[in-house]
């Protein structure tokens, strides 16, 4: 992609939101300065431990169903059931949470989004490439506001999410397409580009090990993975939110 297109792209992204922020009221949360500031926060004790199973069986259930929204990867290392709000009201009250949406219209300015809620459980299976299939960005534009919920517990060996802290800022991206380590535009990266980075920068890469219950805030505009699982099965609640229109290579996977 032209790299003047994609400037051009950065700064309406930026004006867009800037509109939509100045409707919001109120001081920012600390959950949301730090968002601005890192791209990602950690909420611990979100659900017990008695949630947390409900959910890992409810989820089990569907895959095991092999529903129309199910998707599994060629391995069958990565299971998800898409747009599970929609069709289990139990997880629509997770996806409608009040903490979550105020996060979400601070950081945004979005109050009424489109988007849908994801449930997954990834396997320890060889050659498994994590959850998302290796790093990337979820969009090399736009801010995309995601809330992640562990439901089982997530030591190094289980596939933690696995961040760049302020690789989600507009100034950092601009800066890797003019030192020329990314492509203007460049949402997949290999393990040398991410290392690349990681030595220009002078970041390193955040493992979001954490407890069973933990809810994790993310701009996962900045780079991010979920490390290849090496043992057990991770079990994850992710929220997607879009001010327009939901893609359609999402659109197409909702339950009919």
């Amino acid at each position: 992609m032209n790299l003047l297109i994609v400037l051009l792209k950065e700064l309406l992204e930026s004006a867009l939101r800037n509109i939509r922020l100045v409707r919001v009221q109120g001081k920012d949360t600390s959950i949301n300065k730090t968002l601005n500031r890192d791209g990602i926060v950690v909420e611990s004790n979100f659900f017990n431990s008695e949630q947390c199973k409900y959910f890992r069986d409810k989820i089990d259930s569907y895959i095991y169903k092999g529903e129309s929204n199910v998707w599994q990867d060629d391995l069958g290392a990565d299971n998800r059931v898409y747009f599970i709000n929609e069709i289990d009201s139990e997880f629509e009250k997770f996806y409608s949470n009040p903490l979550i949406r105020n996060a979400l219209l601070k950081y945004t300015g979005t109050s009424k989004p489109n988007g849908m809620l994801l449930a997954a459980r990834i396997d320890a299976k060889e050659g498994n490439l994590g959850s998302g299939g290796g790093w990337h960005r979820d969009s090399p534009i736009t801010h995309q506001f995601k809330a992640i919920c562990y439901l089982s517990d997530v030591g190094p060996s289980n596939g933690p999410f696995q961040y760049i802290k302020g690789s989600h800022s507009k100034m950092n991206v601009i800066k890797s397409y003019l030192k020329k380590i990314f492509k203007a535009g460049q949402y997949r990266f290999t393990e040398k580009e991410i290392k690349n980075y990681l030595s220009y920068s002078k970041t390193e890469i955040s493992d979001m090990v954490a407890p069973e219950g933990t809810l994790v805030f993310a701009d996962t505009k900045g780079l991010h993975r979920g490390k290849p699982i090496e043992k057990g099965s991770r079990y994850v609640l992710f929220c997607y939110f879009w001010d327009g229109v939901i893609p359609k290579h999402f659109e197409k996977l909702r339950q009919k």
